[in-house]
């Protein structure tokens, strides 16, 4: 009796747990991943399973408290905005089982159908188009105002266009046939086809102009009608009445064409043709200066994030400024003159925004610090603000404790990585060898990616290891004030600063790393240290332009021009030098310097920088002012 109860209590655990066994069910997870969609749009995947068990997914998402068994996954078509979206694989079945996560195959959406709008304009109220729209397997319809037919077959379609009778007068469209391929893609495609009541005819031809240069001419006449014409062309099917012909200055390659006539009109009638001749002049473009702000405290930079009308000018005691509508903002965007020491070349000495700024409101600073030493930091915005947050973070403390030869730019590379320059530490000719020491960060390109802090080391940088510190992009650089990157060209042009002889500006495409620019070896084109064969055994990267002291004595490096504004300066880089305040352009063709120019008429005193804002166009800092490049008129 003793013995049998000894054993009915060793397997009464055992049977706790077969009965917990047998009556709690088991349950698992299935991780269902959805992509391809547009922000916002709402997948069409259901899933089902045991014992009746459905749901539907908006997104991704991971779904818990299974039961174990097998479930079927259905990914339906998407429509959204007339485009549609198949899903890719339609459906799968997955066992869900044992306490992990079961994951489905992910389920990637793709346009397979897309619209395409016809826009027809030009008929009075109450009239009836004739547009037959037809294209692959058949496809036919017939539209009878402006419409958006949806979901249709990538392919190409053709439109026809059919006179229209509207109380008693003939209205013809332009152009009658046409062709549209609709190809797999988020954007709408469209046409039109415009109405006109007439007959008449007016050539327009444009004169003067060399090849491959557009004219900027605007047609406007009766009933609203309006065209720009960039060549010789002839418009048909016009209205009887007056066409006026304006006509503005176009500028390529350095030279500005001006009509010789800016506007002329012309009697149009039914079944006739008139005809007006456009002719441009051209004359070398001239440059002038157009004052922005005034008043400053020790500008240096000027700078401003992608699609922002603003412009931001760092003041070099710790200030950055906002000119809003050419108003100077009175209050500064940042004010860190508290932890700024501007002393000799110290100073806040230039900013630059985040890639990201829209969404995330970073931007950065390049200063000196209490110590002396370079610091870039991270500040925080709300975009569009007059007014910055505060801090977000140190990024980068860089030892520097002499008193000169700071560098002091940062931009964003065409990579999205962070770029910055400093100087090789102190004067003169580099006595403690940073330029082509590999072991610090003086004297050389730092490339960076900040996209979290700390900061990380971005793949295709050079050096790293044994080999010296991973951070650097190129080397043997001097004072780099300013450096810029041409994203049109592929081009990183540097101006560094010289010692003695020579000022120099290099141009290397921006994905070249591991550049020696030579300093010490090199000062410009020119042997300083030794004074002869100064590069044998070594492989330098020379200047792709350099002058002597007798024509300045320290460069400014600038940018390349990509505004709207002066459009025969397209392509151009422009500099200058602090001393002799001089306004010089180049371009780079296969490796050389061509169409150098020293703009006339432009000499300012101590000039310390040149910027760029948002549209691409051109600014120059000196003393306490800001200038606007424009053409002179």
């Amino acid at each position: 009796m003793r013995l049998r109860s000894r054993v009915t209590l060793a397997l009464l655990p055992l049977l706790i747990v077969s009965c917990r066994d047998a009556t709690v069910p088991r349950t698992g997870s299935l991780s269902v991943a959805i992509g391809g969609l547009p922000a916002g749009v709402v997948s069409g995947v259901i899933v089902t399973g045991p014992d009746g068990y459905r749901a539907t997914l908006d997104a991704s998402r991971t779904l818990s408290s299974l039961a174990h068994g097998t479930y079927a996954i259905v990914a339906s078509d998407v429509n959204t905005n007339g485009t549609r979206f198949a899903a890719a694989p339609a459906s799968q079945m997955v066992i869900v089982g044992g306490d992990g996560v079961a994951t489905a195959s992910p389920i990637t959406y793709a346009i397979t159908r897309v619209p395409l709008t016809v826009n027809v304009l030009g008929l009075p109220a109450g009239a009836t188009a004739s547009v037959t729209v037809s294209g692959p397997g058949g496809f036919t319809r017939v539209l009878s105002a402006s419409t958006q037919i949806d979901a249709l077959e990538p392919g190409s379609y053709t439109i026809v266009a059919g006179d229209v009778q509207a109380a008693g007068i003939t209205y013809r469209p332009a152009p009658r046939t046409q062709s549209v391929l609709l190809t797999v893609s988020a954007t709408t495609a469209s046409t039109t086809v415009a109405y006109r009541a007439g007959t008449g005819v007016l050539g327009v031809t444009i004169a003067g102009l060399p090849a491959g240069v557009a004219g900027s001419i605007t047609v406007t006449g009766p009933g609203g009608f309006s065209q720009r014409l960039a060549s010789s062309t002839t418009l048909n099917d016009l209205e009887s009445g007056v066409y006026t012909v304006a006509a503005s200055l176009v500028g390529s390659a350095l030279t500005t064409y001006r009509p010789v006539q800016a506007s002329l009109t012309s009697n149009v009638t039914d079944g006739t043709t008139s005809t007006v001749v456009v002719t441009y002049g051209g004359a070398p473009l001239e440059l002038s200066l157009q004052v922005v702000a005034e008043g400053l405290i020790q500008p240096v930079f000027l700078t401003a994030p992608a699609g922002d009308a603003r412009q931001f000018i760092v003041e070099r005691i710790g200030r950055i400024r906002v000119v809003v509508n050419g108003v100077l903002k009175t209050t500064p965007f940042l004010d860190i003159t508290a932890r700024v020491n501007n002393v000799g070349e110290r100073g806040a000495l230039s900013m630059t925004f985040d890639p990201g700024y829209a969404s995330n409101g970073y931007f950065y600073v390049y200063y000196i610090d209490a110590n002396g030493d370079i610091a870039l930091e991270r500040f925080a915005s709300t975009p569009g603000n007059d007014v910055a947050s505060g801090s977000a973070g140190l990024v980068m403390s860089i030892r520097h404790r002499g008193s000169e030869h700071h560098g002091g730019l940062i931009a964003f590379g065409p990579d999205g990585m962070l770029y910055l320059a400093p100087g090789d530490g102190r004067c003169c000719g580099d006595p403690d060898n940073n330029a082509q020491n590999l072991t610090n960060l003086l004297g050389k390109v730092l490339r960076i990616d900040v996209r979290t802090l700390p900061y990380t080391i971005p793949a295709g940088n050079p050096f790293g290891g044994a080999t010296g510190r991973a951070e650097i992009w190129a080397y043997g650089l001097r004072s780099p004030w300013r450096f810029s990157f041409d994203a049109v060209g592929g081009m990183l042009y540097l101006g560094d600063v010289g010692q003695d002889a020579r000022e120099e500006v290099n141009a290397v495409l921006s994905t070249t790393a591991g550049l020696n620019y030579g300093w010490p070896y090199m000062e410009g084109s020119a042997c300083y240290a030794p004074s002869s064969n100064c590069s044998v055994g070594r492989t330098l990267t020379g200047p792709v332009y350099d002058y002597p002291h007798s024509e300045g004595c320290s460069v400014i490096g600038g940018q390349v021009y990509r505004g709207a504004a002066i459009p025969e300066l397209t392509g151009h880089y422009l500099f200058s030098d602090f001393c002799r305040g001089w306004l010089r352009s180049f371009r780079v063709d296969a490796g050389a310097v061509t169409d150098l120019r020293t703009w006339s008429g432009i000499n300012l005193a101590r000039v310390v920088s040149l910027g760029s804002d948002a549209a691409g166009e051109a600014y120059v800092i000196a003393g306490t002012q800001v200038w606007r490049l424009v053409r002179k008129e």
